[in-house]
């Protein structure tokens, strides 16, 4: 039986792409505040990042990015971000985001996957991003950085860009259909996979997810930007005209005082934020007054928490289902913009895909009489660890790398405090190895840290 949404078919503009409202908004509200840095005050306008989005975009240019190129984008949350984002749209390059907490090892893998000619990193996460080029082939001037970065080598930073004088090259239009972005997902198997999401998918699912959102002066992320909502929000926003408060990570006294400075509409986040909110005490400490809905997605929660969020802070909170395959989330009114797939992935494209456009999310659950969906089980072997998708076999190949495992297995387990999922590995040690209190750290430098935190349990032989 084929679900649909009770809310009809918002109709998505033809011919239209993200760039487009850059142009319409630099020229409409140039002055309004697009994005906003929570701990510096560091503020762009909607002209700013037009001005800034094309800087970039003729300097690339003329690094000899061209149309079609892939670029792995690898930072924490930033003003800049949204901005480079959009400088390789226009360009009519794509952009494979990266998590910032990847080592050399695993950005290497992703660079290589995507076949990247380049990477933009933060000057925090040079030596990484070095190291990974290294790894992976990429020349060291085709790295560069957000900020100067403290290095022997010179690398051109986004700050170098924006002051040369380039005049900005002959492109084509942006062609609505092309692909922009290449996130990673690990969908219904277990290895990450570049997902294919075109300019038009990204505008339809921006333009859908805000439908029933009210104007608003700001709303706020903190949720990594390479991840699929986080993604979505920054589209959102823009579409809409909205100032983004960005924070680069969870910081409760910060993410607190700028909901309460900025008059904070709304925010989405990850379940562990929804029970901060319920349970925390330095939530009664600030005015969240202006704050009236809560999205939470990436795990499914359960309504105890929604109903105390409510009951002390006045927010509502609402629960989103989607995938990164699905360009964000799916419960809401309906459209259909069919996806690529895979990157050079037809295998798991098919296996992902049905004849008639349908995708295996993977998800084992139900739909009552009134419309809502109840995720009660998972087929794919994906851990869901604060919103990231963590694949069993990632950690058991880190554990494998240490001299001391003979074999380890990892599952789902179970955080008693919070009721989250958390990874769980049975390890068994060699003969000549015994149980210590030290962190198991693979040959190449990994280490199950650099990982989602959980539970390790010894095993006898």
């Amino acid at each position: 039986m084929v679900f649909s949404s009770p809310h009809g078919v918002v109709p998505i503009p033809e011919g239209k792409s993200a760039w487009d409202w850059v142009e319409e908004h630099a020229a409409n509200i140039p002055n309004k505040p697009a994005y906003v840095c929570a701990l510096t005050e560091r503020t762009l306008t909607f002209a700013d990042v037009h001005d800034q989005a094309r800087r970039i975009c003729a300097a690339l240019a003329a690094e000899g990015i061209k149309k079609g190129d892939v670029v792995t984008l690898h930072s924490f949350n930033c003003v800049e971000y949204p901005v480079i984002f959009l400088a390789l749209t226009r360009l009519g390059a794509v952009c494979s985001t990266a998590s910032p907490l990847f080592n050399e090892t695993e950005r290497a893998e992703q660079i290589k996957h995507s076949e990247s000619v380049a990477i933009i990193t933060h000057a925090k996460m040079v030596d990484t991003a070095v190291k990974a080029a290294s790894l992976s082939g990429i020349k060291l001037n085709r790295v560069y950085t957000i900020g100067h970065a403290n290095i022997p080598a010179s690398l051109m930073s986004i700050e170098d860009m924006l002051v040369k004088d380039i005049p900005f090259p002959n492109l084509p239009p942006v062609d609505p259909n092309a692909i922009v972005a290449m996130p990673f997902s690990s969908g219904t198997t277990a290895r990450p996979k570049g997902v294919l999401l075109s300019g038009r998918a990204l505008f339809a699912g921006a333009v859908m997810a805000s439908h029933f959102e009210k104007d608003m002066e700001y709303t706020m992320t903190v949720l990594p930007f390479f991840h699929i909502m986080s993604t979505l929000l920054f589209h959102m926003a823009f579409y809409r005209g909205w100032g983004t408060v960005i924070l680069p990570k969870f910081l409760p006294d910060e993410y607190l005082s700028a909901i309460a400075k900025y008059k904070v509409w709304n925010v989405y986040v990850a379940p562990p934020i929804v029970q901060f909110f319920a349970k925390h005490p330095l939530v009664d400490k600030y005015d969240l007054s202006s704050l009236k809905y809560i999205g939470s997605g990436g795990a499914p929660m359960g309504t105890e928490v929604e109903e105390a969020v409510f009951k002390r802070i006045g927010a509502k909170v609402g629960q989103g289902y989607g995938m990164t395959e699905l360009c964000g989330p799916v419960t809401m009114p309906a459209y259909e913009i069919n996806r690529p797939g895979y990157f050079k992935n037809p295998e798991e494209t098919a296996k992902s895909i049905t004849d008639d456009g349908f995708v295996h999310t993977g998800d084992v659950g139900y739909i009552d009489d009134d419309g809502f969906i109840f995720i009660v089980d998972r087929v794919k072997e994906m851990i869901k660890y604060k919103g990231h998708q963590v694949a069993p076999a990632e950690i058991e190949d880190v554990l494998h790398g240490h001299p001391a495992v003979v074999d380890s297995c990892c599952v789902r387990g179970k955080d008693l405090e919070s009721g989250e999922e958390i990874p769980k590995a049975f390890v068994v040690l060699r003969e000549d190895f015994s149980w210590r209190d030290y962190e198991l750290r693979g040959r190449d430098g990994r280490s199950a840290q650099a990982h989602p935190p959980g539970r390790v349990c010894g095993l006898d032989t």
